[in-house]
C-alpha cells in the first residue's frame, strides 16, 4: 500500500513540467519581460492584485528566458491548481544542481553519515539551500506579489551582490503555498474593490477546508498542500533554512522578525535557535538600513510550538524563520492616526513587558494584533488578524487609532508613529527582507553548513547516548506495539504521519524485549540514532509547557497557540520511551510506504465480523453500507468492545476492505456466545451547517466526513429558514460558534446583503421542529452554549462564568473516562484522550422527566491535564465532556471537547461518527446469529 500522501512528489523529476535549464547556456538570453510589463502595473500598487494563475504564466515565461530560473509543478491542489517551486542559482549551479542537491541531503545524513571526505566537499562547495514559502494564508496576500519581484531581480540583475548570492545559495520558493485561496481572494477582492460592499469579508473559507488552520498541518499533513510541501522539505532537498512569510495586525509594528519570544522547546538544538537570530538580525538591520521603521522581535510568537508551518523545521535541524508584516485592506491602502515618539523609560518598560507577553490568544485561526502589546485570546477558529479578515482597517475617512506602542528599545527600535500603509509598503518590506536573508546566507555559506552539520552530528549522538532534550530522563527510541493497541489500525496511522515529516520507522523483524517488557514481531521503533529525532521525541512525549513570567509575581504567560500536540495521546495510541539503550542485534527493518491498516476479521459462515474500535472501523462501515450490505453492532464485549457484523456480497465486502490487512481475531472470529441485541447502523442523513464568513470547525468536520466516507449536505441560513428538515436529514451538525453568531451573523451593512445575518428566529424554530420530529442536533463547543440557554436542558455550563485568571486551556490534552456502552460511545476506549481549548465543559442538573441525559464521557475525578498547559484543574474534575440527551423521539449531543479538532484527534473521532450512527439507529433481536 501506498502513503496515504504522495510526500516524494519532488523525485519524479522527468514527470514534472521543468523549464528553464540549459536555454541561456550561452549566457545571452531574450530580453526578460518585467514583472510591471508583464501584468500591466507595478506589483504592490494600490488596489491591483496579480492572480496566481497569471503569477504561474509568468514564472513559466521567465523560466523559458532565463538560465537562473527553474519552476517546477509539484502537483494538483485541492482544487487542482499548480503547486509551483521555483529553483532559483546561478546558470552552473543549475546545471550541477541534481550534484548539489546530493550534497544537501548528505548533509541531513541521507543514506547514512557523510564520510570525513564527503563532509569536507559539502563544507568547500555545498551550497546554502534556503526555502521561502509564502501566502500561506491568501488574504495575507502581500508576499505572493514580493516573490515575483525578487525572483524577476534575481533572474535579470547583474550586481556584483546578486551574483554571489547566485553562486553561493540554492534558493527554493512557492510562490503561493496556497495557491487555490490566492485566487478566491483575489476574485472576491475584485468584486467588491470600489463598492459600497469593499470590507465586506470572504463569505467562505480561504482554504477550500481548513482556512487559517493550514498553518496547524505540518505534523499531520491531511491537506494536499501540506503533504507537497513535506515532501520538499523532508524527502527531497532538505533545506537549511526556511522563511514563511505571513501578514499580522495593522495598528502595530510594521513587521515582526526573528528572533520569537520565550519560553524556548527543549528539544531544540541552541544553534537553531542562535541561527534563526542571525539570520533575522540581518533582516531587521536591512530594513533599517534603507529607513523602515516599526521592525520588532521578541513578541507574541513563542518558540515552542512544533505544528505551525516554517517552524516546524527547528526539530528537523533546519532553522526555520517567520516574519509577519502589517496588513493592509488586502490591496487597499489604510490610515492610521500619527502618534508622538515617547521616550519614557516607564512606559518602555510597559510596553516591552506587555511585548513578552502578547499573543497569548488560544487556537484561534488569529494572530497577536499588536506585535508589542499582548493579545486579548481569541475564541477557537476564529481569525483575530484584521489583515487576514481582509475587510478591517483604517480608511481615510476613519483612520486607525494611533499606535499605542511608541518608545523605542532593544526589540522594536524605531517604533511605527502611524500614517498611510499599502500592499506596496508590504512588498517592499518582504522583498527587502528576503533579499537580506539570501544575502546573509552567501556571506555565512559555510558557516552555516559546518553548523548545521555539527546539529545533525549532535542529534545522532545525544539520540545514542539517550540525552535529547534537556531533561533527566534517558530516551533511546520509541516503540509502537500494534496489536496491544486498542485500535491497531491507528498505530499505522501514526507512523503514516511519522514518515510524512522525513522520520526513520523501523518493524521489528522478531519478538524482542526492551526494558523488561516483550514486544512482538511487528513492533514499530522509532530509534533516535537519525536527524530527525528530536522531531518524533517532540510530536510523541507529553508537554509540559514551561512557567514564563513577565515578573516573579505575575500570572504564567499562556502560549500563543496549543500547549501540546503529543501525536500518539491524539490517535489513542500507546508509545513507549525505550529507558535504555536499543539492543544492537534487534533486527529491524526500514518501512519506505505505509502499511495496511490491520483489521482483525474474520467470515464466521453467515458473512463477515469485525471488532469495532475507532475511525477506520467507521470508514469500513461507511464503505460497506455504500455498497449494500447490512450491518449491525453486538453489545460491547468485556473489554468494552462491540462486534460488527456484516452480511454483504463478498464482491462488496473485497472492495470495502481495500487498505486493509486482515488479520484473524478471537473476538472477530466467533459468533456472540449467547443472542445480543444489536445496533444495526444505517447510514446517516446529515446535515452540516456553514455559516457565512468561513468557519474553520466546520471546514475540518466536512474534510473529516469526506475523509471517511460519510455523506452530508452543506446547510447554508436560508437552507435551515425552509424548514421540513425532518425530511431530509437525521443529523445536523452546528461547529462551533458564539451563539449570536449562528442566530443573527454578521449584520454589518458592508456585508454583501446575500451573506448577512444568521439563521434568525425562523431559523431557530426550523431546528426545534427538526428535534421535535425526531432528528439529531450534534454541536460543537461554543455552539452548545445557545442550546443550553435557549431549550430546558438538564446540562448547566460551568466554563460560562469562569474568568481567564481562574480557568484557561488554550489548547491542552485532557484525560477522559468514557462510557463505552452508550450508542455514543460505542468503540471508543474507557480511558482516553481528547482535546480542550476554552471550550464548555458540563454539570447536569435537574431536567424534564421526558429526557433521558447521560454523560458520554467525563473528566477524572483526579487529574485533568494530560499534556500540555491548563489553569483550573481541580474545577474540570468529575465533570461532563460529552452529554447526550434523549428527549424521545428528537436527540441532542454537546461536545464540550473538540472531537475532530484539526483532524487530529482520532482517539475521540467514533464519538462524532457513533453521534451519526445514533441519529439513524434501528434496534433488533439477532438470537441465532
Amino acid at each position: 500500500m501506498k502513503s496515504r500522501h504522495n510526500y516524494r512528489p519532488v523525485y519524479r523529476l522527468f514527470s514534472l513540467f521543468v523549464v528553464g535549464l540549459l536555454v541561456c547556456a550561452t549566457g545571452v538570453c531574450a530580453e526578460v519581460a518585467t514583472p510591471e510589463q508583464f501584468f500591466g502595473f507595478k506589483l504592490g500598487t494600490d488596489k491591483k492584485l496579480a492572480r496566481y494563475d497569471k503569477i504561474v504564466e509568468y514564472l513559466q515565461k521567465l523560466a523559458g528566458q532565463s538560465d537562473r530560473v527553474r519552476v517546477r509543478n509539484l502537483g494538483p491542489t485541492t482544487l487542482g491548481n499548480p503547486y509551483l517551486l521555483v529553483e532559483i542559482s546561478s546558470p552552473e549551479n543549475l546545471r550541477n544542481l541534481e550534484h548539489y542537491k546530493s550534497l544537501e541531503r548528505k548533509l541531513y545524513f541521507q543514506g547514512g553519515a557523510p564520510t570525513d571526505a564527503e563532509r569536507d566537499e559539502i563544507f568547500k562547495s555545498g551550497k546554502a539551500v534556503v526555502l521561502v514559502t509564502n501566502n500561506l494564508h491568501s488574504t495575507e496576500i502581500g508576499s505572493s506579489q514580493a516573490i515575483v519581484e525578487l525572483i524577476h531581480r534575481l533572474a535579470t540583475d547583474n550586481s556584483d551582490g546578486v551574483k554571489k548570492i547566485l553562486d553561493n545559495v540554492v534558493f527554493l520558493t512557492v510562490p503561493s503555498a496556497n495557491p487555490d485561496g490566492q485566487i478566491l481572494v483575489t476574485d472576491w477582492y475584485n468584486k467588491v474593490v470600489d463598492t459600497p460592499n469593499e470590507s465586506s469579508p470572504l463569505p467562505v473559507l480561504y482554504h477550500y477546508y481548513v482556512g487559517h488552520d493550514d498553518n496547524r498541518d505540518m505534523f499531520l499533513f491531511s491537506q494536499k498542500e501540506s503533504a507537497l510541501a513535506a515532501g520538499i522539505l523532508w524527502h527531497d532537498w532538505f533545506p537549511s533554512v526556511w522563511l514563511d512569510e505571513h501578514q499580522q495586525g495593522s495598528d502595530g509594528s510594521r513587521i515582526f522578525t526573528m528572533p520569537a519570544r520565550d519560553p524556548i522547546n527543549p528539544n531544540v538544538d541552541p544553534l537553531i535557535y542562535r541561527w534563526e537570530a542571525i539570520l533575522g538580525t540581518s533582516q531587521a538591520a536591512a530594513l533599517d538600513a534603507e529607513g523602515k521603521t516599526g521592525v520588532i522581535h521578541n513578541v507574541s510568537y513563542d518558540s515552542y510550538y512544533v505544528g505551525a508551518f516554517g517552524w516546524t523545521g527547528w526539530w528537523h535541524n533546519q532553522v526555520g524563520m517567520l516574519t509577519e508584516v502589517a496588513s493592509a485592506r488586502i490591496a487597499s491602502p489604510i490610515y492610521q492616526q500619527r502618534a508622538t515618539l515617547s521616550l519614557s523609560s516607564s512606559q518602555a518598560a510597559a510596553s516591552g513587558g506587555g511585548g513578552a507577553a502578547g499573543g497569548g490568544r488560544g487556537t484561534g485561526a488569529g494572530r497577536g494584533a499588536g506585535a508589542g502589546r499582548g493579545a486579548a485570546p481569541a475564541a477557537a477558529g476564529v481569525d483575530a488578524s484584521p489583515g487576514a479578515g481582509g475587510g478591517r482597517g483604517g480608511t481615510q475617512e476613519q483612520p486607525l487609532p494611533a499606535p499605542t506602542d511608541i518608545t523605542p528599545r532593544n526589540d522594536y527600535l524605531q517604533p511605527w508613529l502611524g500614517g498611510k500603509w499599502t500592499l506596496g509598503d508590504i512588498v517592499d518590506y518582504e522583498v527587502t527582507a528576503t533579499y537580506a536573508l539570501l544575502e546573509t546566507a552567501a556571506d555565512r555559506r559555510e558557516t552555516l553548513l559546518r553548523d548545521i552539520y555539527k546539529v545533525n552530528l549532535d542529534t545522532i549522538e545525544k539520540g545514542r547516548k539517550g540525552e535529547l532534550g534537556r531533561g533527566s530522563e534517558k530516551a533511546y527510541g520509541v516503540l509502537i506495539p500494534v496489536s496491544e493497541q486498542h485500535d491497531p489500525a491507528e498505530a499505522v496511522e501514526l507512523v503514516d504521519k511519522l514518515i510524512g515529516g522525513g522520520v526513520e520507522v523501523y518493524r521489528a523483524k522478531n519478538e524482542f524485549k526492551q526494558d523488561e517488557k516483550t514486544y512482538a514481531a511487528g513492533t514499530f521503533v522509532v530509534p533516535f540514532t537519525q536527524v530527525f529525532a528530536r522531531y518524533a521525541k517532540d510530536l510523541l512525549e507529553r508537554q509540559t509547557f514551561p512557567q514564563v513570567r513577565v515578573t516573579p509575581e505575575s500570572d504564567p504567560i499562556p502560549p500563543y497557540d496549543v500547549s501540546s500536540w503529543s501525536l500518539g495521546l491524539q490517535f489513542g495510541v500507546r508509545t513507549d520511551f525505550a529507558k535504555t539503550a536499543l539492543d544492537s542485534s534487534l533486527a529491524l527493518e526500514r518501512v519506505t510506504v505505509t502499511p495496511k491498516w490491520p483489521l482483525a476479521a474474520a467470515n464466521n459462515g453467515n458473512g463477515w465480523s469485525f471488532a469495532y474500535t475507532g475511525a477506520q472501523s467507521a470508514l469500513l462501515v461507511n464503505r460497506l453500507l455504500k455498497g449494500g450490505a447490512a450491518v449491525r453492532l453486538t453489545k460491547p464485549d468485556s473489554a468494552g468492545i462491540p462486534t460488527a457484523l456484516v452480511t454483504a456480497k463478498p464482491e462488496v465486502w473485497t472492495k470495502a476492505v481495500e487498505g486493509f490487512e486482515i488479520r484473524a481475531g478471537a473476538a472477530a472470529g466467533k459468533a456472540p456466545p449467547r443472542p445480543a441485541v444489536a445496533t444495526t447502523l444505517r447510514a446517516p442523513r446529515v446535515g452540516l451547517y456553514q455559516p457565512w464568513g468561513g468557519n474553520q470547525d466546520e471546514g475540518w468536520t466536512r474534510w473529516l466526513l469526506e475523509h471517511y466516507s460519510f455523506d452530508y449536505t452543506t446547510l447554508h441560513n436560508k437552507d435551515v429558514q425552509a424548514g421540513k428538515l425532518r425530511q431530509r436529514f437525521d443529523a445536523i451538525i452546528l461547529p462551533s460558534q458564539r451563539g449570536t453568531a449562528l442566530l443573527t451573523g454578521n449584520t454589518a451593512q458592508s456585508v454583501l446583503p446575500e451573506y448577512r445575518g444568521g439563521i434568525g428566529d425562523d431559523g431557530w424554530q426550523a431546528l426545534l421542529d427538526f428535534a421535535a420530529e425526531g432528528g439529531t442536533i450534534i454541536a460543537f463547543g461554543e455552539s452548545t452554549n445557545v442550546l443550553i440557554e435557549k431549550l430546558p436542558l438538564g446540562v448547566k455550563n460551568l466554563k460560562r462564568t469562569l474568568t481567564v485568571q481562574e480557568h484557561h486551556a488554550p489548547g491542552t490534552i485532557v484525560n477522559l473516562q468514557v462510557d463505552t456502552s452508550h450508542p455514543v460511545g460505542l468503540g471508543a476506549a474507557r480511558e482516553t484522550y481528547g482535546f480542550y481549548v476554552n471550550s464548555p465543559f458540563f454539570e447536569t442538573v435537574e431536567g424534564f422527566s421526558s429526557q433521558k441525559v447521560s454523560v458520554v464521557a467525563r473528566y477524572p475525578n483526579t487529574t485533568v491535564l494530560a499534556s500540555g498547559w491548563l489553569r483550573g484543574d481541580e474545577l474540570m474534575q468529575g465533570r461532563a465532556a460529552v452529554v447526550a440527551i434523549d428527549e424521545n423521539p428528537g436527540k441532542i449531543v454537546l461536545f464540550g471537547i473538540q472531537p475532530q479538532n484539526r483532524a487530529q484527534t482520532h482517539a475521540t473521532l467514533p464519538l462524532l461518527f457513533n453521534a451519526l450512527y445514533w441519529s439513524a439507529e434501528g434496534d433488533v433481536n439477532i438470537a441465532g446469529q
